[in-house]
């Protein structure tokens, strides 16, 4: 197994950009962790520290000056109390920005995993069975695949509330059908194998054909489908929290975007700090799965 492993570690390592995400997804991975303990509260507020730039920028920023009673202008510049700049109440933008890395992660890290066990479950049981098995879990898939995902989405968050992890629960439950279609492909053709054969015939169960045989060998495009499935998910959540339908008791970065959109000429950097990190982290979980799909790939 560790040969195998190895194997697909440098086929994988040969694709720069695959390199390039997955070193990026484990810095990521990192900063959500460490980062909360070197960053101030993200949710502290301080008026007297609002919309300050990034550093290296600086903007005029207008107030009035209650014993002249004039408006005066000054310039502010960025700082290194606040590297990333802040917003509009004050709060601290690298610490917001952390904070919505570890809700971006444990959203789509945890969503994808629940998806996924169920669609490989129930691609694997389809493509074993066969017949009418494999006709009802199929026409099943279909009719869920029928539904609107995102719609569905947004209806049961309005209905029953804004938390995080009814979010996840949903994305998991409804965001299988993909992973079942294709597991069921590659698991139609293990099933057909002399290996898998052999072990039904010498009086194996199908519990264990199923988790011992089928499932380790279609583990490649379960990792792969994985991979490819975060960033979606990722999304899903941001544009929840941008439309005002996340949790709204954690920092995420839809929910930072959405606070940036109407200042975008005054406090620019608000809208555009989150937009960037959720461009790459979605770039680098692209990247990753389409080198590990060519890794897993026995013609390439």
């Amino acid at each position: 197994m560790n040969r195998l492993a190895v194997y697909y570690w440098n086929r994988t390592k040969r694709n720069r950009l695959a390199v390039f995400g997955l070193v990026y997804i484990i810095l990521l991975v990192a900063v959500a962790i460490v980062g909360p303990y070197f960053t101030p509260d993200p949710n502290r507020v301080n008026f007297e520290e609002k919309n300050l730039p990034p550093i290296g920028f600086s903007v005029e920023q207008s107030y009035y000056d209650v014993k002249s009673g004039e408006i005066r202008t000054v310039i502010v510049k960025g700082s290194l109390k606040h590297p990333l700049g802040t917003d509009d109440k004050g709060k601290d933008l690298l610490a917001m920005l952390v904070s919505g890395a570890r809700v971006s992660l444990y959203v789509g890290i945890l969503a994808t995993g629940i998806a996924i066990a169920i669609g490989s479950i129930i691609g694997v049981i389809s493509a074993y069975y066969g017949g009418k098995i494999d006709n009802i879990l199929m026409r099943f898939t279909d009719i869920m695949m029928t539904f609107p995902f995102f719609l569905l989405l947004v209806f049961i968050v309005f209905i029953f509330g804004q938390s995080l992890n009814l979010i996840i629960l949903v994305i998991g439950v409804t965001g299988w059908t993909g992973a079942a279609r294709m597991v069921r492909s590659e698991a139609l053709s293990i099933r057909a194998r002399e290996f898998i054969q052999a072990t039904i015939v010498l009086g194996a169960n199908d519990r264990r054909v199923i988790f011992r045989h089928m499932i380790p060998n279609v583990l490649g495009i379960i990792i792969v489908l994985a991979t490819l499935s975060i960033p979606g998910v990722i999304l899903a959540e941001a544009a929840l929290s941008f439309i005002g339908l996340g949790d709204p008791t954690v920092a995420s970065w839809g929910r930072i975007l959405n606070a940036g959109q109407d200042t975008l000429d005054t406090t620019w950097w608000v809208a555009v700090e989150p937009g960037i990190l959720l461009f790459l982290t979605v770039l680098a979980f692209n990247f990753l799965g389409d080198g590990l799909r060519d890794a897993f790939d026995p013609t390439k």
